[in-house]
């Protein structure tokens, strides 16, 4: 997880297109199957966590933290991820267990229901630092606002495999994440 909120932090803070398309490329190319599949389908949209809803993350961190001074916060940042990650409040004497991978955070929040969804959720945002938080929220929100279009994150993949985007526009449809077939033809 800590990778995947490692390169969420460096694409927000990269403006060039050629300095994206470089993080992306050698994150897929370093990071193992399936974190990089899963990774990749953030990006383009297509990872689905119906457990948690935006509403349950604002409720959770009303829960937790006066909702005035919340209120507050998330007008001042204007970002529900990046206040809640913020201001995220750790509980008293609680010693962060160890971060697991993106495979393991994204099949902990599908196998929730909606009622274990947000309990799910906590425990997640509990043992998190902030950049890990951001990313799990950007995660389960759905919209990752990172400036990297689902045609950028494919014309990373065509650069890593050597091929033309067309070619993997082309098989795009009939993949499913966490694109193990895909990144092990383009690796050959």
């Amino acid at each position: 997880m800590n990778r995947f909120a490692e390169l969420l932090d460096r694409l927000v803070l990269t403006p060039s297109r050629n300095g994206k398309l470089t993080l992306l490329r050698d994150y897929f190319h370093s990071v193992e199957d399936p974190d990089r599949g899963l990774a990749l389908a953030a990006i383009t949209g297509d990872l689905n966590i119906a457990a948690v809803k935006p509403a349950m993350l604002r409720a959770l961190v009303v829960e937790r933290m006066d909702p005035v001074l919340f209120g507050y916060s998330y007008d001042y940042v204007g970002d529900l991820a990046e206040t809640v990650s913020l201001v995220w409040p750790q509980p008293q004497g609680h010693i962060p267990n160890h971060m697991p991978t993106l495979a393991e955070v994204v099949g902990r929040l599908q196998a929730a229901s909606r009622s274990d969804g947000p309990k799910v959720l906590a425990r997640l945002l509990d043992d998190a630092n902030i950049s890990a938080r951001f990313a799990i929220i950007k995660l389960v929100t759905g919209g990752l606002r990172i400036g990297v279009s689902a045609r950028l994150a494919k014309q990373a993949l065509a650069d890593l495999g050597k091929v033309d985007v067309s070619e993997i526009e082309e098989l795009w449809h009939g993949l499913t994440p966490p694109y193990t077939e895909l990144f092990a033809w383009l690796e050959g």
